[in-house]
């Protein structure tokens, strides 16, 4: 794609997910609707899977003429993708034209807020939780960095506010502590919620203990509990090279549906942390959670 700063809008992202799966986000319309949120009529003139396609763009009642989008995506040689994007066109020229100087046009910062949906979406999509045994969940995630620096985001308070939940972690096994969920500050982004995660939309508490810890590779802790005996959570770290393999296991899940219910829960905070540690911005949690959760219950359709 040639460059033409002043007439045309071009953003680039990175995606944890082959570009097979980048694609089909954009020519699949079930999976467009589920990230795309623009009131906006497209029509494909290009289309090379799974590294390039591009289409026209037009948003009626919002203006006249039409633009171009055209997407390349990149297989990276470590699981995931770049996307570049460019939208030209006399509607973007315009806007571009009347945007200050420094400053995301209205277009710029809505593509980049979809983006970052998409993010979403393409988690819910693959690092899916494996039941090792009955009542048990784990998750594996390869992410960027040495073991110590992955290490502050599990055991730092300030950190984990960011992905999980905030709540200072005791020093020494047989130790409680505390962590407080506010769902609503894991992202700046808003996106409709299903109804029946709104009753996670507060701010809540909840206790724990330390049963084990040895950083910066171990962490484990009860979860939950209640009237009902906790179930119990592993962190365990690996160093991979310039990178750190996570694993954690949840285990002690009383039945299915809570299993399936964990699984969403720890898959969407994990895309949090994938996000954060990458520097970019994550997509709004709950309807990531939504997302995700829906794609387990394809998988694995709950029983009463």
């Amino acid at each position: 794609m040639s460059k033409h700063p002043d007439t045309e809008l071009r953003l680039e992202r990175r995606y944890d997910a082959p570009a097979e799966r980048v694609f089909a986000a954009w020519t699949d319309p079930a999976l467009a609707r589920r990230w795309r949120s623009t009131a906006a009529h497209g029509e494909f003139l290009e289309l090379d899977p799974p590294r390039r396609l591009s289409m026209r763009f037009a948003m009626p009642g919002l203006a006249q003429d039409s633009d171009v989008l055209t997407v390349e995506i990149v297989a990276d040689g470590e699981g995931g993708s770049l996307m570049r994007f460019a939208q030209s066109g006399p509607g973007i020229a315009r806007e571009l034209a009347k945007a200050p100087a420094g400053q995301d046009s209205e277009s710029a910062a809505g593509w980049r807020g979809m983006f970052d949906n998409l993010a979403g979406v393409l988690a819910s999509q693959g690092g899916h939780g494996r039941e090792e045994a009955e009542g048990t969940v784990r998750f594996e995630r390869l992410l960027p960095g040495p073991i110590e620096r992955v290490w502050r985001w599990i055991a730092d308070s300030d950190k984990r506010a960011q992905w999980l939940a905030p709540g200072e972690l005791p020093t020494m096994p047989g130790q409680s502590f505390e962590l407080v969920f506010d769902n609503a500050r894991l992202s700046p982004h808003t996106a409709p919620i299903p109804e029946r995660l709104r009753k996670y939309e507060g701010i809540f508490h909840s206790r724990h203990e330390v049963l084990r810890l040895d950083p910066p590779r171990l962490l484990a802790m009860t979860w939950g509990g209640g009237k009902e005996p906790p179930s119990e959570v592993v962190f365990e770290l690996t160093p991979e090279g310039d990178r750190t393999r996570l694993t954690i296991t949840h285990t002690r899940l009383k039945d299915q549906a809570t299993r399936l219910d964990v699984s969403g829960g720890w898959h969407a905070h994990l895309a949090v942390l994938t996000e954060r540690l990458a520097g970019r911005t994550p997509p709004a949690f709950l309807a990531m959670v939504a997302t995700i959760e829906d794609d387990y219950a394809q998988r694995e359709p709950r029983h009463p």
